[in-house]
């Protein structure tokens, strides 16, 4: 969708506004003319004129409550990254995530009942799956305590509109990758991770099986799959995204082509952290947000690489 006249005026929150989706989101979302708050507990590197930016806690009510009143929809992308680290805090995991999640949905019922919430979810909740692709009636088998915890936000979510008599969104979301995403730290990820790697000159290593199935979405699909879900005319659901699915090692080697370069990737035993966590191939089927709002992914992993490796070598040249 590369018009949204629907958001013209439209008053909307972002929360993890200064995240990798969260930034683009926001954005896009003032430049169709929506009046967009975004909202934090860090600043944006980077902030846009249009945007009006809450520093806070998603847990400090006074400060949620006037981020949110009023709003017309509610786009939930605030939460700590991170499977593995999860298992290591899970309290903090349970802070971020589930009561951070409590303390948002208690200030739209306040400030804003007519807010339809969107929120970002993740496909770990299906843990390993029984078939492929996985669609949105497979069993949720979440295998670490950030998927436990993203669960509860859903069920939380959906709880929050029915209570308010008015429709909800969740998107469970796959491999994100794109301008802006870190290259490392723990909310790198694996796509970010083997960008920052082949970027600066070294090898990726691959953790575990390289044949392992994975899909991958450009950020930007993203974005246009909640610009779909927060639409006045869309209907209520939980919807996964998607993408043709791709090998751990033919995805290392792609980065390297965008590079163009020659691939230079290795294989490394998983470590025991993530051996426990790990789900095998998985890759989602998005056949119901294609049907139910119109969404497909725009970008080949080509192109998406290629637009990618652009904007992340853009500050050094």
């Amino acid at each position: 969708m590369d018009d949204f006249p629907a958001w013209n005026e439209r008053r909307v929150l972002v929360t993890g506004a200064a995240g990798f989706i969260g930034r683009r989101l926001a954005r896009r979302l003032a430049a169709a003319g929506a009046r967009v708050t975004g909202f934090d507990r860090i600043r944006p590197n980077t902030q846009v004129a249009d945007i009006e930016y809450r520093q806070a806690d998603l847990r400090d009510a006074e400060a949620l409550g006037d981020a949110v009143a009023e709003a017309d929809v509610v786009f939930h992308l605030a939460a700590a990254n991170g499977h593995r680290a999860s298992m290591d805090q899970p309290r903090a995991d349970f802070e971020d995530n589930v009561m951070g999640t409590v303390s948002l949905l208690a200030a739209v019922a306040r400030r804003a009942p007519r807010a339809r919430v969107v929120l970002a979810s993740t496909r770990q909740l299906y843990g390993r799956a029984a078939s492929l692709p996985a669609d949105e009636g497979h069993a949720v088998a979440p295998p670490d305590v950030h998927a436990i915890h993203k669960e509860t936000a859903e069920h939380l979510v959906r709880h929050s509109a029915e209570q308010r008599g008015v429709p909800f969104s969740v998107l469970r979301l796959t491999n994100t990758y794109g301008p802006g995403q870190p290259t490392a730290g723990p909310g790198a990820g694996l796509t970010g991770r083997f960008l920052g790697d082949a970027l600066a000159g070294r090898e990726v290593t691959i953790l575990g099986d390289p044949g392992l199935l994975r899909d991958f979405n450009y950020v930007d699909d993203v974005v246009d799959a909640f610009l779909r879900a927060g639409d006045r005319e869309a209907p209520a659901g939980t919807w996964n995204l998607g993408a043709a699915p791709v090998r751990l090692g033919a995805f290392a080697e792609a980065v390297f082509r965008a590079l163009g370069e020659e691939p230079r990737v290795r294989v490394a035993p998983l470590p025991p952290g993530l051996e426990a966590i790990a789900i095998g191939d998985f890759h989602s089927d998005w056949s119901a947000i294609r049907h139910d709002l119109g969404w497909e992914p725009a970008w080949t992993l080509e192109s998406g690489l290629a637009e990618t490796v652009r904007a992340l070598r853009a500050p050094m040249s």
